[in-house]
């Protein structure tokens, strides 16, 4: 298993670092971000074992890449068909707005990567009530998506948020001047003569969710309005062992 935080490469060498240790004189290499919705879990059922959970070294942990579908009933056919993939914030690229990851799941700078994988998911345990993971940071939603498109899906969603999650700007600005005016009589109608900003990204998910990449692999993109912008989160396939 290989991660990028115990590479020997310097944080001299990355344009991202600007940390260094004055008192030894040494570079220290700065944090790296990660998708800090997985986590590893080393009790598992191995996939060509003999079906029993075992414990395994942190060398051949799973990482659980997905997760139940919160977003419909427990006892549903779509909750035992379909798994979630949470994208999260990045809070290091900006505090000012809301950001999502543009990383496809198992690109981000500090993924765990296995070598013997080649950044595809491929199932080595059974965890979670059936459910395969990998040993890598890498989601089945890399079955459907490559970089690029996860990009060209993402990227929108933060420039639209940049515009309407900004602080300073004239709509808030009026709108904050309009309430004290009113002594906070606009606060109370402005809803219902004011459209919501953020109404143009839902509109947007929409739109993405009926394109042919997306409809036809039955991926869904569930609004980041439902996971309280602390997610976005992709419906696929559940990848279970019968």
């Amino acid at each position: 298993m290989y991660n990028v935080l115990n590479s020997s490469t310097k944080a001299s060498d990355s344009p991202n670092n600007s940390l260094a240790d004055d008192t030894a004189g040494q570079p220290v290499q700065g944090p790296l971000f990660f998708n800090y919705h997985e986590f590893a879990e080393t009790f598992y059922i191995d996939i060509q074992s003999d079906g029993q959970f075992h414990e395994h070294d942190e060398d051949h942990c799973i990482y659980m890449t997905h997760f139940p579908n919160i977003y419909v009933p427990q006892d549903s056919q779509e909750f035992n068909t379909t798994r979630i993939v949470r994208i999260p914030r990045r809070f290091d690229t900006t505090l000012e707005t809301l950001c999502f990851s543009t990383c496809l799941p198992g690109t981000e700078p500090a993924a765990f990567i296995n070598p013997e994988d080649a950044q595809r998911f491929v199932a080595r345990g059974i965890y979670d009530n059936g459910q395969l993971f990998g040993r890598s940071s890498t989601s089945p939603l890399s079955q459907y998506l490559s970089q690029y498109e996860f990009e060209q899906i993402i990227t929108p969603i933060n420039e639209i948020l940049s515009q309407t999650t900004a602080t300073f700007t004239w709509y808030n600005l009026i709108d904050l001047l309009l309430d004290i005016l009113t002594l906070g009589v606009w606060h109370l109608i402005s809803r219902y003569l004011v459209a919501d900003p953020l109404l143009r990204l839902e509109t947007y998910v929409a739109e993405v969710n009926e394109l042919p990449l997306l409809r036809d692999n039955k991926i869904k993109i569930i609004s980041p309005r439902r996971s309280g912008y602390l997610s976005v989160c992709y419906k696929t396939h559940s990848k279970s062992y019968d």
